[in-house]
């Protein structure tokens, strides 16, 4: 795509694609620039308008909305040089996803607060209902998730299974309902979408209404449908449904680190590969050595 500026969440850079990363084609040549926010990638537009700016929006309900405020910005301004190549997903379908899984070793979920900030603590409810899983949906500061740990572990203990919100202070039960209909406004489900990890789960993801076609860069440069094939030594989804811990992957640490990431668990800082390789390290060693090294005879008292 000549003379296209492509832009993204730092994120997304390092992400193995079909040939090579994003910074792997900036280093080809490719105008490939990492933003904070859309509102960046379009005021790049703005500022350049003979060049193609194209956002890859990614992530779930919690960045949703700013692609989506952006696009409404766009569309009321007639700004016809930017347009979105829309990759969001929605977090409830991967969760029925994994809770279907016949291997699954997950005994509760902490609900993610800034997605929790967006659609609220209603979606949650199938969890405990269908499944009996304890969901606490929690903050950000190490006493946040210190006490949402707590509370699962509590519900467990005493065989409950509720949806509970230690984030009140700022998760509503109704969500964000500006946000929520921003999204509606501008974005429709997909059929169906391939997650890396997860396979293929249907109407798990996002894509742009057909009154926002102007603005659809899936459609304005004909994107074909690529398949990535994960990694066969990635066990990512693994990871994911509790099966294994991450240290116990076969590339954790060696092939797959923070700075060349296979799986999205080690892709972003909040991936439970990413913080194991970061800040897992007393409790990787500590497992190993009571599997593994301690003797059977010297755990008698």
């Amino acid at each position: 795509m000549d003379g296209v500026i492509f832009t993204t969440f730092g994120d997304m850079m390092r992400v193995p694609g079909s040939k090579g990363s994003l910074l792997d084609a900036k280093a080809e040549g490719a105008d490939v620039r990492f933003v904070y926010s859309p509102l960046d990638a379009y005021k790049l537009a703005r500022q350049h308008p003979d060049r193609q700016v194209v956002f890859f929006a990614i992530g779930f309900e919690t960045t949703a909305p700013s692609t989506a405020v952006t696009l409404l910005r766009a569309q009321a301004e007639g700004i016809k040089n930017f347009s979105v190549f829309c990759n969001h997903v929605t977090i409830i379908p991967a969760m029925k996803a994994i809770l279907d899984s016949p291997d699954l070793r997950l005994d509760g979920f902490i609900g993610a607060g800034h997605v929790s900030m967006v659609i609220g603590m209603r979606p949650y409810n199938f969890v405990a209902r269908d499944h009996h899983k304890p969901v606490v949906i929690a903050g950000f500061e190490p006493l946040d998730i210190m006490q949402s740990v707590y509370m699962i572990v509590k519900q467990l203990a005493e065989g409950r299974a509720e949806v509970e919100n230690q984030y009140s202070r700022v998760v509503r039960p109704e969500g964000n309902i500006k946000a929520l209909q921003s999204m509606a406004q501008t974005m429709e489900l997909r059929p169906f979408f391939e997650w890396r990890g997860l396979g293929f789960i249907t109407h798990s993801a996002l894509k742009l209404r057909s009154e926002f076609a102007d603005w659809d860069a899936e459609l304005r440069y004909e994107v074909p449908g690529l398949r990535v094939a994960d990694p066969k030594a990635c066990q990512c989804g693994e990871v994911l449904k509790g099966v294994i811990k991450p240290w116990e992957c076969k590339v954790f640490g060696t092939a797959c680190t923070p700075e060349t990431p296979i799986g999205t668990c080690m892709v972003s800082p909040e991936g439970a590969c990413a913080a194991y390789f970061n800040y897992g390290r007393y409790s990787m060693a500590a497992e190993r050595h009571r599997l593994n090294v301690i003797p059977a005879a010297s755990t008698q008292v």
